[in-house]
């Protein structure tokens, strides 16, 4: 399968990241022409916080997550595609000096503007700009971004866990990305908020759903890892 999708940043991150969850095989090469082209996005017109800027087809369209929801707003949409494509470029562990520096620079970009967004009252430390944001913001600091900073990735979980409505979800979270993000996360605090999810887990896996469709079918992959994990804890 090709992975690369040279008109849309979007849909190259989103092939790459469904092989990295049913761990689907990346050839070398393409590995190498994948990291390439990600790194050619950034500074980008359009580029936000000097990470990765989506393509003039990218902009035509809503951003759906991985999980199937939609980010239609213009800020949303670049800053959440360049988030996952730090994490991506580093789960594709291509070592060239192009791909470094454009992960370094948007490290800084990215450090940047949480130090803009930490001078408003309504922000709080580990969370960003919105709810759907900070998610991405801590798949990124998962993967090792914005210099492997782990206090900012505990401070977000902490946020998430007291955003609880003990009905199963967290207020304002979107449902199936959440769970996406904290099955990327190996720490204690993640293991928390997957147990206390997981009986929400049970029940949605218990409607029948149609796995043909794609998101649909990640998502029942995702909460199944999930509740494996719980149950092996």
């Amino acid at each position: 399968m090709k992975y690369l999708d040279k008109n849309s940043l979007f849909k190259t991150i989103d092939n790459v990241s469904e092989a990295l969850l049913f761990d689907l095989a990346i050839d070398k090469n393409e590995k190498l022409e994948i990291a390439n082209f990600i790194a050619n996005q950034h500074g980008k017109p359009r580029t936000y916080a000097d990470t990765f800027a989506p393509t003039a087809i990218d902009l035509k369209n809503d951003l759906i997550l991985f999980t199937g929801e939609k980010i239609k707003t213009g800020a949303g949409k670049c800053h959440m595609i360049g988030e996952e494509a730090c994490r991506i470029l580093r789960k594709l562990d291509v070592q060239t000096d192009k791909v470094k520096t454009a992960l370094r620079e948007a490290d800084n970009g990215l450090r940047n503007a949480i130090n803009t967004y930490s001078q408003k009252p309504r922000y709080e430390y580990g969370m960003y700009c919105c709810k759907s944001c900070s998610c991405a913001l801590w798949i990124n600091l998962a993967s090792g971004g914005l210099n492997n900073d782990t206090k900012l990735l505990i401070a977000g979980l902490s946020y998430l866990k007291r955003q609880r409505d003990d009905k199963g979800r967290w207020k304002g979270f979107p449902y199936y990305y959440t769970l996406y993000v904290l099955n990327e996360i190996n720490t204690d605090l993640a293991m928390e908020e997957m147990r206390y999810i997981s009986k929400s887990i049970e029940k949605r896996l218990k409607i029948k759903q149609n796995n043909r469709d794609r998101y649909i079918s990640r998502r029942n992959y995702i909460c199944e890892q999930i509740l494996d994990k719980v149950n092996s804890n």
